[in-house]
């Protein structure tokens, strides 16, 4: 059986390999997003035109799961999709930078991912020098400590990438950040982006609980506590996901 043909564990329903869903792995990239945009740019401006996308976001998705009420299967099916479509995204070698729950669109023909302003691509187009490190509360340690050296530009890796899938996970689900600043003190709104950043690093905030679903706060625990080195991967993220009990 192969990764694209396993059925969400314990959620009943449709399957994580539905062809309305997530394209298979290998060419998710491209067959989710090749031939859908249109761009051009001027002497001073460019442009980006893409296809609308009928469906609703990944946060709007997990909706039950943080009302605690209602079918978790297909909030935990797009999950699945997500993290299928960024695996098949760094097998072609893009990063897409800028990840967060309302960035992945849930359409019926799979997720969809929009806002594609920081992408950038080992084989066709730079990180741009603009970027300075995303949101501060979806971003993976090492990121941060990038960030905060004045190196630029700022380059998201594979492994980065996962770590904010995961974070994104944990926050559609749960509606708080994954990281607890209460635990250390903090309260993220009375600083600025570079204080709070350098306060993560002096001070790494522990994560959060997520108690009414155990097996969810596992998968992403696993992701958020592994150094980038042996990190999962999004396809292996995907799998982890597909083991959930509802």
């Amino acid at each position: 059986m192969g990764i694209q043909d396993r059925p969400v564990g314990g959620c009943g329903g449709r399957r994580a390999g539905d062809r309305r869903h997530a394209p298979d792995s290998r060419d998710g990239f491209a067959a989710a997003h090749a031939q859908r945009a249109r761009y051009g740019q001027g002497e001073r401006y460019a442009w980006l035109a893409t296809p609308w996308l009928d469906g609703s976001s990944l946060w709007d998705a997990f909706q039950p799961v943080r009302d605690q009420a209602g079918d978790r299967g297909e909030p935990l099916s797009a999950a699945v999709e997500a993290a299928t479509i960024l695996g098949g995204l760094h097998q072609a070698r893009w990063i897409h930078g800028s990840l967060e729950p309302r960035h992945i669109i849930v359409t019926r023909e799979g997720a969809r991912f929009v806002d594609w302003a920081w992408a950038w691509s080992w084989n066709s187009l730079p990180p741009s020098t603009h970027f300075t490190g995303g949101l501060v509360h979806l971003s993976a340690p090492e990121l941060l400590a990038q960030a905060a050296s004045g190196q630029r530009p700022v380059t998201t890796s594979q492994p980065d990438e996962v770590w904010t899938l995961a974070a994104s996970l944990w926050w559609a689900a749960t509606g708080q950040w994954p990281r607890d600043y209460a635990a250390i003190g903090v309260d993220p709104a009375e600083h600025t982006t570079a204080e709070l950043r350098a306060l993560l690093l002096h001070t790494p905030a522990p994560l959060g609980r997520i108690t009414y679903w155990p097996d969810l706060e596992h998968a992403l625990r696993t992701v958020l506590t592994t150094v980038p080195a042996r990190r999962p991967t999004a396809l292996r993220l995907a799998d982890m996901l597909r083991q959930i009990r509802c």
